[in-house]
């Protein structure tokens, strides 16, 4: 299971806005607000990373809209970041992209 899923909205495509209530700090790993995913082609990318309240997460930055143009992610598909794949030392973190229904 995913640290987080969400299906993206409109606001999404600008940055990653993630309300949830978080009994502790999902990326704990992440150093100096920038966190390092892996995506299924395996290119490793860098998004800034802030939390904003005790309950929102957000995710942005020039990487952040390469991710989605490079991966041709749009409005309804769903992305998920987990734990990365132990033999994965370039991230912390890896990404997918699920495209549903559109």
């Amino acid at each position: 299971m995913a640290i987080l899923s969400k299906i993206l909205e409109e606001d999404d495509m600008n940055h990653l806005t993630i309300t949830d209530t978080f009994s502790s700090e999902p990326f704990a790993h992440v150093k100096c607000g920038k966190i390092k995913v892996k995506d299924e082609q395996g290119s490793i990318w860098r998004f800034e990373y802030k939390i904003k309240s005790r309950n929102k997460r957000v995710f942005s930055g020039r990487h952040w809209n390469q991710f989605l143009e490079n991966n041709r992610v749009r409005v309804g598909h769903r992305v998920d970041i987990d734990y990365k794949e132990s033999w994965c030392a370039q991230a912390d973190y890896k990404i997918e992209v699920i495209k549903t229904g559109f």
